[in-house]
């Protein structure tokens, strides 16, 4: 047997063991729990910057959107002045006509009616036509360059920039998250310094999701520019008859005097917008020559044509018809210089004639370019993935940042070496999506003419890893130990 007091410190030895095993338990504890709440604040600080970079997709398209729209009522505001420039120039040319009584209005109203006789001699009124028609061409040419070079600019630019944009907004949201430590982006893991937190972005549908088409071109722009322009019955045809109910010639009984007026607007294959307005009273005559004929009478007359700024004018005056028949035949005058009908015809050659020797050309480009989602892309959303790191020496562990001291050697916390980095996927999507469904309860089909872009944030990548192991070059040091390399690693490869 031992003697007593020698029995005394027995337990010490076995108490500091075990002292000494609760401390490092505490340090792993501490250093585990470090690393978790590091990663949980890396996770919250890369869902906030993929939601914020699909929020700025979101407002790019939306705001694509809203130019889109305001593409179209611009070209329905100059689609308006067109017509109106036309317009000018037919009461200035009733006018003239008016003035000289060929027709006159008494007749006119005699053989039509009092509405018609009332409108063409009202056009008297009509002092200042062709200012009008200039100020309506300079319209139009301000519009035109608005359309181009604010609106079709604006979205070049914003199309051209969005991928910086997002990506700068990402990291600035990152930045606010860390406001201790600096951002720099990465190309490959391991790009970025290891006093840094690194952000990548490692998928991307952007790419090709928006497209930009001409807008001469048969495509969306033109064909909703035009479905605009059904609603506004200004710019529908103008055509309309009136007929007298007196027989005239022995000849042609069932023939009657009649009065014609034609007109549109329409947008030419070019994208530039034209419009033409005549008016002509057809007098029956017959003659032992050619029978039964109608004397054309134009009464009023306008057109515009938008050209190319710098373009030469194209010589349009067609048939150079004189203002005055009272010296020849206007029967024998038609068969000798033109191919008209004057027989059969149902328009107003003379009148239009006189409308190309005296057609008003402001200058335009024509429908601006415009970007589309093409159609293959439209169901689905502009997703992207994005990897935020965090290299384990700006941990707050033991043997990183901590003010805890830890031990060296064989008792150091191994839980996550100095070349390594936490690690973590976010993904967020730009989407379409009405904010109430249809009436007809069809389905919409995603497009840049519609602001119903929305953002969210999207199914993170299957089989995320913590750990990523960082190399200068990642490949080949993978290569070299036979692993895989971080993504690899992080999607289970």
């Amino acid at each position: 047997m031992i003697p007593h007091g020698r029995a005394r410190g027995q337990a010490l030895p076995l108490a500091l063991g075990l002292a000494s095993l609760g401390a490092l338990s505490l340090v792993l504890l501490y250093n585990l729990g470090q690393t978790i709440a590091a990663r949980a604040r890396l996770t919250h600080a890369a869902d906030a910057a993929a939601y914020s970079g699909a929020l700025v997709q979101a407002r790019a398209l939306n705001l694509i959107a809203y130019i889109n729209r305001a593409q179209i009522a611009h070209q329905v505001a100059m689609a308006h002045l067109v017509t109106l420039a036309t317009w000018a120039q037919f009461a200035q040319a009733e006018r003239q006509r008016v003035l000289r009584g060929n027709p006159p209005a008494a007749v006119i109203a005699m053989l039509f009616g009092p509405t018609h006789g009332q409108a063409y001699a009202s056009t008297v009124a009509a002092v200042n036509a062709g200012t009008l028609a200039m100020r309506f061409a300079q319209a139009y040419e301000r519009h035109d360059t608005l359309v181009h070079r604010v609106l079709a600019a604006s979205v070049r630019e914003t199309l051209a920039h969005l991928p910086d944009s997002r990506f700068q907004a990402m990291r600035a949201v990152v930045q606010a998250n860390y406001p201790e430590f600096a951002v720099a982006s990465a190309t490959h893991v391991g790009a970025a310094p290891r006093d840094q937190l690194s952000l990548e972005l490692r998928a991307d549908d952007w790419p090709g999701f928006v497209r930009r088409h001409a807008g001469n071109a048969r495509g969306a722009l033109r064909s909703t520019v035009l479905a605009a322009t059904d609603h506004y019955g200004f710019l529908a045809p103008r055509n309309a008859d009136a007929r007298n109910g007196w027989p005239v010639s022995f000849r042609c009984p069932t023939w009657r005097h009649e009065l014609r007026r034609r007109g549109g607007t329409r947008l030419g294959s070019d994208g530039r917008w034209r419009s033409i307005d005549t008016q002509s009273f057809h007098k029956l005559r017959s003659n032992k020559y050619i029978g039964c004929y109608y004397r054309e009478y134009a009464m009023g007359w306008g057109k515009a044509e938008v050209r190319k700024s710098g373009a030469a004018t194209d010589d349009q005056r067609g048939v150079d018809a004189p203002d005055d028949f009272s010296r020849q035949d206007f029967w024998r005058w038609v068969r000798q210089h033109t191919s008209w009908d004057i027989v059969n015809g149902v328009s107003n050659p003379l009148a239009y004639a006189y409308s190309l020797r005296d057609v008003a050309r402001p200058h335009g480009t024509g429908l601006p370019s415009y970007a589309e989602v093409p159609v293959r892309r439209a169901g689905r959303a502009a997703r992207f993935v994005l990897a935020l790191r965090q290299p384990a020496p700006l941990l707050s562990t033991t043997d990183a940042r901590s003010a805890v001291a830890a031990p060296g050697g064989r008792f150091a916390y191994a839980g996550l070496a100095r070349d390594n980095d936490i690690g973590v996927f976010s993904a967020a999507e730009t989407y379409f999506a009405r904010p109430r469904p249809r009436t007809d309860g069809a389905a919409e089909l995603a497009t840049l003419f519609r602001p119903y872009w929305q953002a969210r944030l999207a199914p993170r990548p299957d089989r995320n890893s913590i750990f990523l192991r960082a190399a200068p070059s990642p490949n080949v040091s993978a290569a070299k130990a036979g692993r895989p390399t971080g993504m690899e690693a992080a999607h289970g490869q």
